[in-house]
């Protein structure tokens, strides 16, 4: 995307007895190599003592924001700040997951692969398979917090995007409140999917199954045509078994994308991403907490693999596809201009029975075979979106303060068409039978929603003295929510969101910074109901980044209060935003190569999550349901050399500490500790073999609950095999 490039320029003065790097950017050792053996070009004087003085060089190493991550420990990134920069330069806690991470353990799901990254809470609802859930800093983040290349994902009741991880290049997450760039969306954080690009030669075919029997073939070509246009054609399809009762199906991904550059110099990127899965559901998710986190006297457990829906009534179909164009023109004056327009259909119809407690919607057994009440749930939902997103930044020098400006102009629509319709049954946890085919009723939701945001955008990054950066946002939002229906509303917001930072960066590597930022999240809710004003708040941050230039090792850190306001309390349908809840935290990420083919990275989250006020008193000081106390994770990897040269071997583990599994406090869910392991063996004629065991132990354990009647299990034992061939 543009922006697409970022450049590392550096500056040589002095003599080489005693250089001083003077530059706000460091560059790789290998530049500094090139700029020593261009040095006798240079050369203005020899002094007695044969030291050599040198002129000023300028060496620009141009560097892909949005390409391979490779080792790179402060690659570029847009993603905090809308333009290239460096990671380190970004006043916010910021990951940058690369193709490599995504991919180590064989995630199926963008969320599989976010495990082991710091802040973020993954499979929040368990092992399920249609969709996302994601909390960032205790928030739940995956329903306005996921964007794809810049460019909002918004999510609204069943109106989603699903994007298949084997298509993007890199996973960015950008932690802590961003309403000043992206305008309005959660209090936690963001991902940010960046798609997979052309530009090289590419010839890539995979072939896989995995111990449920399923099995899955993923290509991935590219080539440049000349005149500086290239293509690229990303594509997989699955089918078979799930790991869980009758869950069966296809799903396939294709993402086409082709790049030219006018004679005008500006380059256009074309990104297409078509998806469609055709399946049945999971059914270790929605279950009592008595049954999972702890045994009845009745009959125990629930099995984690048992599937209380019917297999002739069950169906997941989706059908999806977005076109993007990406526009970069470099202007004489230095500064460029980047457009980015997406519009995106999804039709998504589901049809599946899910428990709700046992007999009578009970959160204990009330019979020894274990009855449960079980909901029909049938909803046919189409989602349309168009966005655009207009940049125009540069550098201006003024004396003794760069300013590196942005100005930018963002839109977007929503519209939402569902229809939301339900039916009642029972079936039973021992011998347990279909519940069959139900009787659904009249939809109790059959409307269009729509949502239109635009927003105005500043950004200046200062810079000056011995490393200093400031940094400045300004943006302000109007917001038109409209929904039809027998409950329809229509609800204007217009609110302003900030952010300021000040950081230092070090000769060695080492910036600390300290900022500030403020969200709102325009709620698409009516105001019949209560919710009368979107949620908003703000968040102070002190925190560092360490990437010495050519060093083996990064480490980052942060610790952080958010506090958000207007949340919406009470219970359906009489509502009020009367809440308020406060998050603090602490988090450190980071990755250490030995340099002898073992290298290990980690990540640490500790979360203080209360809430503040409520129209319950009894609520306050409480936390609220599905947010760890702390989430751990460790990876190690070691590169064979000599006989078993190509062969690479790792193990994860990640830990989740305790959480609550009501909103008054009286029921917790444990902690649990799951390995991974994985490798790989490159022969010497192309072919590359990968092999991933998720949760080796088969370890049974719960992911959280939201209630008493909402726990859901995490992924069993995953076992995956992979050949690759590249050509």
């Amino acid at each position: 995307m543009g922006p697409a490039r970022r450049s590392r320029d550096i500056c040589l003065r002095g003599i080489m007895k005693n250089s001083e790097w003077n530059s706000r950017r460091f560059t790789r050792i290998g530049v500094c190599g090139l700029m020593l053996s261009v040095s006798a070009t240079a050369l203005s004087a020899q002094s007695s003592d044969g030291i050599i003085d040198l002129e000023e060089i300028v060496v620009e190493v141009q560097e892909d924001a949005t390409g391979p991550v490779g080792a790179d420990k402060n690659p570029p990134t847009v993603t905090g700040s809308k333009f290239p920069v460096f990671l380190n330069e970004v006043p916010q806690s910021v990951t940058v997951l690369g193709e490599e991470q995504i991919q180590r353990f064989g995630a199926k799901r963008t969320s599989e692969a976010l495990r082991y990254a710091a802040g973020v809470t993954a499979d929040v609802f368990g092992d399920d398979n249609d969709y996302d859930w994601l909390r960032i800093r205790g928030f739940q983040a995956d329903q306005t917090g996921v964007y794809l290349d810049n460019a909002q994902n918004l999510a609204f009741a069943f109106g989603s995007f699903f994007i298949d991880p084997y298509t993007l290049e890199r996973i960015e997450i950008l932690r802590g409140p961003s309403s000043a760039l992206y305008g309005g969306s959660n209090p936690g954080g963001l991902v940010n999917y960046v798609s997979k690009r052309p530009g090289e030669r590419l010839r890539e075919v995979t072939v896989g199954l995995n111990d449920a029997s399923s099995q899955w073939l993923e290509f991935d070509f590219g080539d440049t045509l000349g005149g500086e246009q290239a293509y690229r054609l990303t594509g997989r399809i699955e089918g078979g078994d799930k790991y869980d009762e009758f869950n069966s199906g296809l799903r396939g991904t294709l993402a086409p994308s082709y790049k030219f550059t006018t004679d005008g110099g500006t380059e256009v990127t074309l990104l297409a991403n078509f998806h469609m899965a055709d399946e049945q559901h999971n059914g270790s998710t929605f279950l009592p907490y008595e049954g999972t986190v702890v045994a009845t006297p009745e009959f125990g457990y629930i099995g984690d693999d048992v599937n209380f829906s019917d297999p002739d009534w069950d169906s997941y179909m989706r059908k999806q596809g977005s076109v993007s164009a990406i526009v970069e023109h470099q202007f004489d004056n230095g500064f460029t201009f980047t457009g980015i327009g997406r519009a995106g259909v999804a039709s998504v119809e589901e049809s599946y029975w899910y428990a709700s407690g046992y007999s009578g919607y009970a959160p204990s057994p009330v019979d020894a075979a274990g009855t449960l009440s079980m909901i029909a749930f049938d909803h046919d939902t189409l989602v349309k979106t168009a966005q655009a997103d207009l940049r125009y930044y540069g550098t201006i020098d003024a004396g003794a303060v760069s300013h590196d400006l942005l100005f930018g102009l963002d839109a977007r629509d929503y519209w939402l068409d569902e229809t939301q319709a339900v039916g009642f049954g029972s079936t039973t946890v021992v011998g347990s039978s279909s519940p069959g085919t139900p009787t659904i009723g009249a939809p109790y939701q059959d409307a269009v929603t729509t949502q239109q945001q635009v927003g105005l955008y500043f950004q200046d990054q200062m810079r000056w003295g011995a490393g200093w950066i400031g940094t400045v946002n300004l943006r302000h939002d109007f917001v038109e929510t409209e929904q039809d229906g027998p409950a329809g509303f229509s609800r204007n917001d217009s609110e302003s969101s900030y952010r300021v930072a000040i950081a230092r960066e070090g000769a060695n590597g080492f910036t600390p910074y300290l900022s500030y930022s403020s969200f709102f999240d325009p709620l698409i809710a009516s105001p019949a109901s209560g919710v009368t004003k979107p949620e908003y708040g703000d968040q102070i941050e002190l925190g560092f980044k360490w990437a010495p230039l050519g060093e083996n090792f990064a480490l980052s850190g942060a610790v952080f209060q958010i506090d958000q306001s207007n949340v919406v309390t009470g219970a359906f349908p009489v509502f009020d935003q009367l809440g308020k809840v406060r998050s603090r935290g602490v988090e450190l990420e980071g990755s250490y190569d030995f340099g002898n083919g073992l290298s290990v990275a980690g990540a640490a989250t500790f979360l203080d999550v209360k809430v503040k006020e409520d129209s319950n008193a009894a609520l306050i000081g409480t936390t609220p349901t599905l947010i760890p106390e702390s989430e751990l994770s460790l990876t190690a990897s070691y590169e064979f050399a000599g006989a078993l040269n190509g062969l690479t071997v790792g193990a994860g583990a990640r830990h989740r500490g305790k959480s609550f599994a009501d909103a008054n406090n009286t029921l917790s869910v444990p902690t649990s500790t799951v390995v991974d392991v994985f490798a790989s063996y490159e022969f010497a004629n192309g072919l590359e073999t990968n092999f991933a065991v998720t949760n080796v132990a088969d370890k049974t354990y719960v992911t959280g609950c939201q209630t008493a009647v909402v726990c859901s299990y995490g992924s069993g034992r995953e076992v995956s095999l992979s050949l690759t061939s590249r050509f």
